[in-house]
């Protein structure tokens, strides 16, 4: 009777078959969720190179907008009037505080007070780059009078404007130059380079350029 007893408690050869398939099927769904999941990142999806980077800062948190122009030796032009051709593209047109502000989900307004604009150059092009800035707008300044009244004029207090070049690979600031500006609507060329079939600067200069366009197509 003992003995009956004891072998039925006892594994079979089935039994054991059973819990190892099932243990492998766990194993199977769960590496097919965990790809699910975390797909492997395919080759078009992966970020793009930059060469370079040309970049325009200005005074944190005021409402100017300063834009970027930058051509290449072929002659195309990227600002925010046309963003993407050849190899540049700029990433963004930074209208001051306008478009730095967003809204957390219980309403408070948060302010990202950086003024900057960036143009990467995804490859190398041989020749000549020319770059610019162009003060777009600048903010209102609201004055009370002495009848109470409320009047408006552009702000005219001098701000500053720095450009800069970046290499990428290897990294390195290869330029750096700062303007000074107060008007609504002047334009600065900032600075141009040369770049030769390696993609190294062999000529840098800031000889004035004139590649700001005005609404009628021609340069400023």
């Amino acid at each position: 009777m003992t003995k009956k007893n004891n072998d039925r408690f006892k594994s079979t050869t089935g039994l054991n078959d059973l819990l190892f398939n099932l243990l492998v099927g766990f194993v199977f769904l769960f590496v097919v969720a965990f790809l699910l999941i975390n797909p492997p990142t395919k080759k078009e999806e992966a970020p793009k190179k930059a060469e370079y980077l040309i970049i325009i800062e200005w005074d944190e948190g005021i409402n100017d907008d300063v834009d970027l122009w930058v051509r290449d030796p072929n002659g195309i032009t990227v600002s925010f009037t046309h963003k993407t051709g050849g190899l540049l593209n700029l990433e963004k047109d930074d209208l001051g505080l306008s478009n730095d502000r967003w809204r957390k989900p219980d309403g408070t307004i948060v302010t990202i007070p950086i003024n900057r604009e960036v143009i990467t150059m995804r490859g190398i092009v041989p020749g000549r780059y020319q770059v610019a800035a162009h003060i777009y707008s600048r903010k209102i300044k609201l004055y009370t009078l002495p009848d109470g009244t409320t009047t408006g004029a552009r702000d005219s207090t001098p701000a500053t404007i720095i450009a800069t070049l970046v290499r990428i690979n290897p990294y390195g600031e290869v330029y750096t130059t700062i303007r000074n500006y107060d008007t609504k609507g002047q334009v600065f060329s900032l600075f141009n380079f040369v770049l030769d079939e390696e993609g190294d600067v062999i000529s840098l200069d800031e000889d004035k350029n004139s590649i700001v366009m005005n609404r009628n197509g021609a340069g400023e």
